[in-house]
């Protein structure tokens, strides 16, 4: 997620999550245009490349670019990975319109040959030991396009395939298809990852009836939830009180780390109010959190009202 996932989150959540919780993390998207990226660029994306493309708790990072043009990518794929990139993963499910507008994210959907040609380059420049991944959508108007997507991220060399369950018009309205990502993961041989609305436990059983999925993708739901990775898995699932008290636990641990590494006021309190806006739509049981965050404008401030919630 643009904005949010950098790699003072990723280290968080990686260094909190419980043992198996997480098998990898995606980077924010790096765009391409008609050149490559430098690798000056591509380490200030992802700056985990300078450690083997790992968190500093061992969790893998897959670089994730997004363009609409196979030269350019596969050149910065090939550059990333000298710089000691994991894997790539391309975004082919961003619906924002500036996005879509300059050919990128979703706008692919619409030209199935284009993706190929896209994954084909990627998947030639990286070393077949490294993972090459794909993200995408239903489809752009109609979720009986994602088999034909699913096949066309097969044929050029797609490790897996991770599906968010909506299409590029229906944004992010109404509820997930899980279903439709089924009828994909049964179109291919490769494996399939499901995505959108992921929030709590039961929405992850219920996906994997619907889907036949057992790899998720998760977003916004361990920021409302954190206990979906982060905590004991023997405690069981928490109730509103105790995922307040985590995430609010969580922030403080977050706030120190934007500190250490911005030493920005400004940034913390920007982070934590945008972080509480996304888990809102998570977990409804947030929204006072975020209310009484959203109006303060002091760093000590938000540590108190923090400390107090996590109380």
């Amino acid at each position: 997620m643009d904005g949010v996932t950098d790699h003072v989150y990723r280290d968080l959540m990686t260094s909190r999550a419980r043992p198996g919780a997480v098998g990898y993390v995606v980077s924010e998207f790096l765009r391409v245009t008609d050149r490559p990226m430098s690798e000056r660029v591509i380490r200030r994306s992802c700056p985990e490349v300078k450690r083997g493309g790992v968190t500093p708790s061992g969790t893998p990072v897959m670089l994730q670019l997004l363009g609409g043009q196979p030269e350019p990518l596969a050149e910065t794929a090939r550059n990333a990975i000298r710089e000691g990139a994991f894997g790539i993963d391309l975004n082919f499910g961003c619906p924002a319109k500036l996005v879509n507008r300059h050919d990128g994210g979703a706008s692919l959907l619409r030209s199935l040959d284009r993706l190929e040609r896209i994954v084909a380059a990627v998947r030639a420049a990286v070393p077949a030991e490294r993972t090459v991944s794909v993200k995408v959508r239903l489809g752009w108007e109609s979720h009986d396009e994602v088999v034909a997507i699913a096949r066309a991220a097969e044929r050029g060399g797609a490790s897996y395939l991770t599906v968010h369950g909506r299409t590029k018009l229906e944004m992010y309205g109404p509820p997930a298809d899980w279903d439709a990502i089924g009828r994909a993961r049964r179109a291919v041989s490769i494996d399939v990852v499901a995505n959108g609305d992921l929030n709590s436990a039961r929405s992850l059983a219920d996906c994997e009836a619907a889907s036949g999925c057992t790899r998720f993708m998760l977003g916004r739901g361990p920021m409302g939830r954190p206990s979906l990775v982060v905590g004991d898995a023997e405690d069981g699932p928490l109730d509103d009180e105790g995922e307040l008290r985590l995430l609010a636990d969580l922030l403080l641990d977050y706030v120190e780390r934007i500190r250490a590494v911005w030493d920005s006021e400004h940034g913390e309190l920007a982070r934590v109010k945008q972080w509480l806006s996304l888990a809102r739509a998570a977990n409804p049981a947030v929204r006072p959190l975020f209310d009484r965050v959203k109006r303060l404008a002091d760093a000590t401030e938000l540590r108190a009202v923090l400390a107090e919630a996590a109380s």
